[in-house]
């Protein structure tokens, strides 16, 4: 069974790269684009692994973060971070669900290995 992965991110063209390297590593991808949508996502897809932009419209990543921290079916899903502004990297250190963070633009073979460790691939 492949293992699912939640894209959260509000720029088109990074869903794409994203999920076309995700899937030729052999992972099923979801998106959403939201901040909104992605707590409902999570509900409904039920992933391994959430990929989770900081600025987003509606709810931020940090807000996303907090809410998945308290809903008991959702806490224990591993987060990667991913952000333009590298200082963004230290308002996630307090959540434990935050298993790594990855700067825009993305280093690929950094990205992967990331997921893979999140995952225990």
């Amino acid at each position: 069974m492949k293992k699912r992965i939640l894209i959260v991110e509000d720029e088109s063209g990074i869903i794409a790269l994203l999920q076309m390297v995700l899937v030729r590593e052999g992972y099923e991808v979801h998106c959403c684009q939201t901040g909104r949508d992605a707590i409902s996502s999570m509900k409904t897809v039920h992933p391994h692994l959430v990929i989770l932009d900081v600025m987003l419209p509606g709810l931020d990543g940090a807000s996303i973060v907090r809410i998945m921290g308290e809903d008991e079916t959702l806490a224990s899903t591993p987060v990667i971070v991913t952000s333009a502004l590298v200082e963004s990297e230290k308002m996630f250190l307090p959540f434990p669900q935050v298993k790594g963070f990855c700067s825009k633009p993305f280093v690929l073979t950094e990205f992967v290995a990331k997921v893979k460790q999140a995952l225990g691939d």
